[in-house]
């Protein structure tokens, strides 16, 4: 089942998203007859958890949630509340498959690497005046990056196929002479 789907640029979410608790909770405590506020924590929740959401490549996720919630146009006053955390962590559990671990993983160790980058200095000497830092390390990361990050995109792709497989299973229709009981 495709709990969510974009679709013109337009986070669309099915039906049966809100039979699921913590859907259906964010749904519930919006009590305008317009739902916009639902709506817009419902695409929340994908553009945080869904791999296919043009902001996973924003790895931190406070800097990805405050550029979703601008690009939102959510109230400045908007509190991410606990039930979204609750639906973001079910989303991930109910979309985990082996290839989005494998993507998460990745991720994660791109994250560290240019974490790493990021903040070391090789200028930076201890008290023997010894470089604290190994260039062939700092040489090795960065070769290792463009193997990194393509077999990132590899998995990407195969996560994206993963789900629309899925969702075509999910929702086929018995055609005009699938099933004809003869």
């Amino acid at each position: 089942m495709t709990l969510f789907e974009l679709k013109n640029y337009e986070v669309q979410f099915s039906p049966q998203a809100l039979m699921l608790a913590p859907f259906k909770e964010i749904w519930n405590n919006d009590s305008s007859k317009d739902k916009e506020t639902a709506n817009k924590e419902m695409a929340y929740v994908y553009y945080m958890a869904d791999n296919r959401s043009n902001y996973m490549y924003v790895l931190d996720d406070d800097e990805r949630s405050d550029l979703i919630r601008q690009a939102l146009e959510l109230d400045d006053d908007w509190i991410k509340s606990e039930y979204i955390d609750e639906a973001i962590v079910y989303y991930k559990k109910m979309s985990e498959t082996t290839s989005t671990k494998l993507l998460e993983s990745t991720r994660g160790v791109i994250h560290k690497i240019s974490h790493f980058l990021d903040t070391i200095d090789p200028n930076e000497r201890d008290k023997a005046n010894k470089p604290v830092f190994n260039i062939s390390q700092i040489v090795a990361s960065v070769e290792k990056m463009p193997k990194l990050i393509k077999a990132m995109n590899d998995i990407e792709r195969e996560v994206i196929k993963e789900k629309e497989l899925k969702g075509q299973a999910g929702n086929r229709e018995t055609g005009l002479f699938d099933d004809s009981g003869i």
